[in-house]
């Protein structure tokens, strides 16, 4: 059977033979590389999203496995940056804020309500999902279970959010000052 041609017709049988066919495939390769389930399982997810969102732009020229290879290896490399820079983006809050305390204490508790009012001011869809983030513990997949709504959009959000969060305590530390 030509993969290919099947799922670009919209054939789901196809495309499910070839999620049962190669998702462990992948699934493992991603884990080997990122050490992380959640990631691996998130990655594989969204790659298979894409291919059969994608799917009348599939090329006939290589097998399906090869273009869901490469799919997951761009999304699993764009995850990966973006955690990174969320780090990042934690570690400068997150100093800010240290060398805001360590210097005042009523900077402190000025930092911290602008923190909270900060995060109450967020859109509400946004607020909940930063808080089932980021103190809850939950990670995307499992927030965009929760609330039946992609790993993506639960991304987006935590990114907006952080965003948002950044200015404020970069402004209150700069008047602060």
């Amino acid at each position: 059977m030509n993969y290919v041609e099947e799922i670009k017709r919209g054939n789901k049988l196809a495309f499910e033979e070839v999620y049962y066919k190669y998702h462990e495939r992948f699934y493992f390769y991603v884990l080997k590389k990122t050490a992380s389930e959640d990631l691996a399982e998130e990655t594989v997810q969204m790659a298979y999203m894409r291919i059969w969102e994608k799917r009348t732009q599939l090329s006939d020229d290589f097998p399906i496995e090869v273009q869901l290879a490469r799919v997951a290896r761009s999304i699993m490399i764009d995850t990966l940056r973006r955690k990174a820079a969320e780090r990042k983006a934690l570690d400068v809050v997150k100093q800010t804020t240290d060398a805001a305390i360590a210097g005042d204490p009523a900077a402190d508790r000025q930092l911290m309500e602008r923190v909270t009012e900060t995060i109450e001011s967020l859109p509400p869809e946004c607020r909940k999902i930063y808080i089932l983030s980021r103190e809850g513990g939950l990670t995307y997949s499992e927030i965009a279970e929760r609330l039946s709504i992609s790993p993506k959009t639960v991304e987006n959000q935590v990114s907006k959010a952080l965003k948002t969060l950044r200015k404020a305590v970069a402004l209150s530390c700069i008047f602060h000052l």
